[in-house]
């Protein structure tokens, strides 16, 4: 494992090192702890990348056991900053989300008032939160948030005017200002979920909004709130699923519903602002039902799981999103008998493939496949598991460049969840492990790919049992270089003081006396002084 203790402006060279981007078993292995000392018994939460690749934020009783709070890190110089402030005692960060553009954090939290969560938005890098969510019912509570994709505004659910009654609401981001969107629900009506379309301008909800029990779709201006019903007329006792997807041109929402017959859950697609919709998921098998389902990223085909052909043998189909004279094309292959798929499936970003999960080939073995998103021929990209080992559920992503799958599974040890990436198309490498070596025990419990692609952050009991820790691993682009003195860590009070006292000017003995680690292969001062030279060969910024 490759651990950074960050000092001075050294930090800056552990993402800035300029060499071949050819992945290898080496890079792979050099992690990096980014969340710094915890107190006795404290554990990272939840963790998440910011867009602009620049910063992670955490939620950790870091400072306090018990005590939930927000932070950041700067990769560029290792900065952690308290992004919360102040809690009330008994109080806690509950949730957040990092604003697209990588600007703000906005954070739900019983901040003010001990157990009254309420809606906050802070600047990414700098602790100065302020409410968003203005004055509530008493009793009342935020408990759900999303930022628009353009980062001017959050929308987030909350029992607000009334205690019990879960309306949606708009608010700028970085001032306190919110509108009620949703209209008016029928008494004991509910919205179930709602997004933002890609383009900031609506909001999609689906809600029991105007007969009680029976829920139907629903689209409003993200600013003003006007909301239309879009799923068009159900047959009695049917309802829109709770989830649905809006096409990433924002021209088109999907869903599912028994919109036709009682019980049978259909695939639809219709204009997000208006009804006028269409059946896309083909004639199913008597009693088959649609599963879930995705948008391919350039709005042209939805994926999707279902009994269509053999009742309860759930497999992976493809069809057109604006048309229902198409049959869908059947992706999955062939199942052993008994095999499904595992309803967890991701398309790349080019559109062009499709990775599933499922027990294919072995019933009761999940394991995980590529295929072509227009025509199919599955392949498998988990390479061999240990017996009785799985891909583990809805623990796999596809790298932007559509080129690898990071994936968490039990593959060497059974019962230790470990991360791996393996290429996306082809089934001939073994994946390459790149959580590094776990303590006993151990697991990688989450992970992101950043935006850019280049590395993988994940959280982890990895050093203590039982002790979760946020890493960094880079998977693209330059490789880290500090390892002077061979002992596999980057440390400040051995290579980095090297790479300090070389730049000093120091040479020979001066230059390694009591700077080498316990560990370290490579102690001839004119050996590492080599290393050194070769590191600021390839760049780096000084």
């Amino acid at each position: 494992m490759l651990k950074i203790i960050v000092f001075c402006r050294f930090a800056q060279l552990l993402w800035a090192i300029a060499a071949s981007a050819a992945l290898s078993a080496a890079l792979s292995a050099q992690t990096v702890k980014i969340s710094g000392s915890l107190v006795a018994g404290g554990d990272v939460q939840t963790a998440a990348l910011s867009a602009n690749g620049q910063f992670a934020v955490f939620v950790a009783d870091k400072d306090t056991d018990g005590t939930n709070e927000l932070y950041s890190v700067r990769f560029s110089n290792g900065t952690t900053t308290k992004l919360s402030g102040a809690l009330v005692a008994g109080g806690n960060v509950a949730s957040f989300q990092i604003s697209p553009d990588s600007t703000r954090v906005v954070f739900i939290a019983d901040k003010d008032t001990d157990e009254v969560f309420e809606l906050y938005s802070t600047p990414i890098a700098s602790s100065a939160p302020i409410k968003l969510s203005g004055t509530l019912a008493a009793g009342g509570r935020v408990f759900d948030i999303k930022i628009s994709p353009d980062s001017a505004r959050v929308v987030f659910q909350a029992d607000k005017d009334t205690v019990g009654v879960d309306d949606l609401y708009s608010t700028p981001i970085a001032s306190s200002a919110p509108i009620k969107i949703s209209g008016t629900l029928v008494a004991g009506g509910l919205i179930d979920y709602y997004d933002i379309s890609p383009d900031s301008t609506r909001v999609v909800f689906q809600a029991d909004k105007d007969t009680l029990d029976v829920f139907e779709l629903y689209s409003t201006p993200i600013a003003s709130g006007a909301p239309v019903k879009i799923s068009g007329t159900l047959v009695a006792g049917g309802n829109v699923g709770s989830v649905f997807r809006i096409s990433p041109d924002s021209a088109r929402v999907v869903f599912s519903a028994d919109k036709d017959t009682d019980g049978v859950f259909e695939l639809y697609s219709t204009p997000i602002a208006s009804s006028a919709a269409i059946k896309i998921s083909g004639t199913p098998v008597a009693s088959g039902s649609v599963g879930s389902f995705q948008i391919s990223p350039d709005s042209t085909r939805v994926v999707f799981d279902a009994d269509k052909d053999t009742p309860s043998t759930y497999e992976l189909y493809s069809t057109t999103i604006a048309t229902n004279s198409s049959e869908p094309i059947k992706i999955s292959g062939t199942l052993v008998a008994g095999g499904d798929i595992s309803g967890v499936f991701r398309i790349s970003p080019d559109s062009a493939r499709v990775v599933f999960r499922a027990d294919k080939d072995t019933v009761g073995v999940f394991e995980l496949y590529s295929t072509s998103i227009a025509s199919g021929a599955p392949i498998k990209i988990s390479g061999l598991l240990v017996t009785n080992g799985d891909v583990d559920a809805s623990r796999f992503e596809i790298t932007p460049n559509s080129a690898s799958v990071v994936f968490r599974a039990d593959k060497d040890t059974v019962g230790v969840g470990e991360l791996y990436i393996t290429p996306i198309a082809t089934n001939s490498s073994a994946p390459t492990k790149i959580s590094g070596p776990l303590v006993a025990d151990g697991q990688v419990t989450f992970f992101q790919i950043s935006t850019d692609g280049a590395r993988v952050m994940f959280v982890a009991d990895k050093d203590t049992d039982e002790v979760r820790e946020l890493y960094v691993v880079q998977i693209s682009g330059p490789p880290l270089a500090l390892d002077f003195d061979g002992d596999g860590q980057v440390l400040a009070g051995t290579d980095l003081l090297l790479l300090a006292r070389y730049k000093a000017g120091l040479r020979g003995a001066a230059l390694t006396a009591n700077a080498l680690g316990a560990a370290a292969t490579v102690t001839n001062p004119n050996a590492i002084r080599v290393r050194i030279r070769a590191a600021l060969s390839v760049g780096l910024p000084f």
